[in-house]
């Protein structure tokens, strides 16, 4: 574990709001894979297969129950603590010009519009379409403004878009286990910026002063980056999400005193699903590694599947982020 000094936490945010740098091209598989690669993925490996073992066993431990007891409490609230959070998060963006994201800046003056109504549509429960289709047309606009491969950065949006729209059908159960595969997704993506542009999270704490824990500063990248993978496959495997979550939440508040307004600003949105999860559980998940009704498979599959997820998503990251890809 790192220690609980915001000087010493892991680069587990968008480095790309804080960089100089804009000249970036994603490096080839072939350099991205290293012996430290190959050491940090196993290690990485066995944290998963330790919590995959021991997430039963916590469930039903006497704490890990009073827990439940009281969150289950607050769960028929949930819609309201994301609706409240998501108002905030963009009445900020929208105070301080931007849209969606900290970085994202339009001189039209329809885009704020649009913006105005995804926080107005968030008042009634009845209205929530009408903010969900206002954060759709945002995402389009950044989608064909910046190119997917930027616009993919910001994909638990999609996340927040479906619960706005089933929120009053019969598909309102349904919106957890989409917001954790959403949020999950956007937060692997991520850390595909650290694995194959590890140069810009170097350069990011160069700039910022941030110690290196005795680690080379691009092992530090890369332990970071398997950090956010593994915390990104615990969302959508279904693996202590709302340990993850409160990990998550602690790390970005923690960052937020090194890098300010920019971070408050750009993970508000963040925090809102993170409470969201915390609140909603392992009930609330995806929860693969239930499907598997033998124990070895079960266990198995979640390694394998992070695996999976690891090279796969590395290879379209690297696909869609080349100079004269039509994504870009």
């Amino acid at each position: 574990m790192f220690p609980a000094s915001p000087a010493y936490v892991p680069v587990l945010l968008h480095v790309k709001w804080f960089i100089r740098d804009h000249d970036w091209t994603p490096q080839a598989i072939s350099r991205v894979i290293t012996p430290t690669f190959h050491f940090w993925l196993g290690f990485t490996l066995i944290i998963l297969l330790i919590a995959s073992l021991s997430t039963p066993y916590m469930n039903r431990h006497a704490w890990s129950i009073a827990i439940d007891r009281f969150m289950n409490r607050l769960k028929p609230h949930m819609l309201t603590f994301l609706r409240i959070g998501l108002g905030i998060g963009l009445m900020m963006q929208l105070f301080t010009g931007t849209y969606l994201a900290p970085t994202l800046v339009s001189h039209d003056p329809g885009v704020y519009v649009v913006l105005i109504l995804a926080i107005l549509g968030l008042i009634h429960k009845r209205t929530l379409v009408i903010s969900g289709a206002a954060i759709l047309t945002l995402y389009l606009i950044v989608s064909r403004q910046y190119g997917l491969f930027h616009a993919f950065d910001y994909m638990f949006y999609l996340g927040i878009i479906y619960t706005l729209f089933v929120a009053n059908t019969r598909l309102h159960h349904t919106y957890p286990i989409v917001l954790y595969l959403f949020s999950g997704i956007s937060l692997a993506w991520l850390a595909m910026e650290k694995f194959t542009l590890a140069k810009l999270a170097c350069s990011l704490m160069h700039e910022y002063g941030i110690p290196s824990l005795g680690f080379t500063v691009e092992d530090f990248v890369l332990i970071s980056a398997f950090i956010e993978l593994g915390l990104a496959w615990a969302f959508i495997a279904g693996l202590m999400n709302r340990f993850s979550a409160l990990i998550l939440t602690g790390l970005f508040l923690m960052t937020t005193t090194i890098f300010g307004i920019t971070e408050i600003i750009g993970h508000a949105v963040v925090h809102t699903l993170l409470l969201v999860f915390i609140i909603g559980g392992r009930d609330a998940s995806t929860t693969l590694h239930r499907l598997m009704p033998n124990a070895i498979l079960r266990h198995a599959s979640v390694l394998v599947s992070f695996v999976l997820l690891l090279f796969g998503l590395m290879s379209i990251y690297i696909w869609m982020g080349q100079p004269h890809s039509w994504f870009v």
